[in-house]
């Protein structure tokens, strides 16, 4: 038998990836990865490694929940290393206990690697601190719905009062939240962050009241994912972080190249806030990447192209010395 990985991805920057969860994915002879996974990170895997998409959307899914656990027992009965790659942290809104079951039912081997959950990676991206010993004694990470897609009842502003509410998934929920903590007497005045593709170099966000939110993020283009997060704390951030003071942040760049994929050029381009993509080309190219690029430049649009010859550390000096680049 083989051992399956249950791995937390982190969120959106690549250097969140932990050590463990580097390893372990070097080591992968399948990974089966979600949509919110970095898909740079694949890059980390051996050559001849079977790379399978199951991500998921509003309206589209690759791979319905209990085909996982169906695929990851079938992949593991062939005695091979498996990691199933989750955005964010694995036990936290990952369905993990679901693909546990299965595992456990089958009895195959099994090990969960905990990775930086979104609640954690957009609010220190965001520059708002989670917790306050004047203004947050306690953190709430909820959902605003069920396995069932029906709303939650939960008593949403005993979550804001005296700490601060995060909200994975709740943007088509927005008005349902409002509505709960305006109903459970939070004031209309209370203080609301949306943070879009968190610690990405794409990362948007906006910050206002419980009386303005819907309506500021109805005129905007933020969109799924996004987090929700409520609370005096946010009052208390500055309206731009020290990840949006980056020199290269918001800046989108494809850097092509004949030669494998450097890390450390990636993330020298996202160190300083810039959002990558990364295409090899040529006959020698890995083609596993083929149909990963052509799903990822379908969701995502980088204006920016950058050749990486013939030495990429070359191309870095000149972009950081802000000399005008030629395709």
């Amino acid at each position: 038998m083989g051992k399956v990985y249950l791995v937390g991805a982190g969120s959106g920057d690549p250097e969140l990836l932990t050590l463990k969860a580097l390893r372990v994915l070097q080591q992968a002879d399948v990974v089966l990865y979600d949509r919110l996974v970095n898909p740079l990170l694949l890059y980390h895997t051996k050559q001849g490694a079977k790379l399978v998409f199951c991500g998921k959307s509003p309206d589209c899914h690759a791979m319905l929940q209990e085909m996982i656990g169906e695929r990851l027992v079938q992949e593991a009965e062939k005695n091979q290393v498996i990691v199933r790659l989750k955005g964010g942290d694995p036990g936290i809104f990952g369905r993990v206990a679901e693909e546990i079951t299965q595992l456990e039912k089958a009895k195959i081997a099994y090990e969960v690697v905990p990775g930086i959950t979104a609640a954690s990676a957009a609010s220190c991206y965001a520059g708002i601190s989670l917790t306050d010993r004047e203004a947050s004694s306690h953190v709430t990470l909820s959902t605003a719905h069920r396995k069932t897609g029906a709303l939650t009842e939960d008593d949403f502003a005993s979550f804001v009062r005296h700490g601060t509410a995060c909200f994975y998934m709740g943007m088509e929920n927005l008005p349902h939240i409002v509505r709960k903590l305006l109903d459970g007497g939070i004031s209309s005045e209370m203080h609301v962050a949306v943070i879009s593709w968190g610690s990405y170099g794409r990362q948007k966000m906006i910050k206002s009241t419980l009386a303005r939110i819907e309506r500021e993020v109805a005129a905007s283009d933020l969109r799924n994912p996004a987090l929700i997060l409520i609370g005096e704390v946010v009052a208390r951030s500055n309206d731009v972080s020290w990840f949006m003071k980056l020199p290269l942040f918001g800046q989108r760049y494809l850097l092509v190249s004949k030669n494998p994929v450097d890390f450390d050029v990636i993330t020298r381009f996202t160190g300083q806030g810039a959002d990558v993509w990364f295409v090899q080309v040529g006959e020698k190219r890995d083609i596993r990447f083929d149909e990963i690029t052509k799903r990822y430049l379908n969701e995502q649009s980088y204006p920016n192209l950058l050749f990486l010859e013939p030495d990429a550390k070359v191309l870095w000096e000149f972009q950081a010395r802000g000399k005008k680049l030629h395709s």
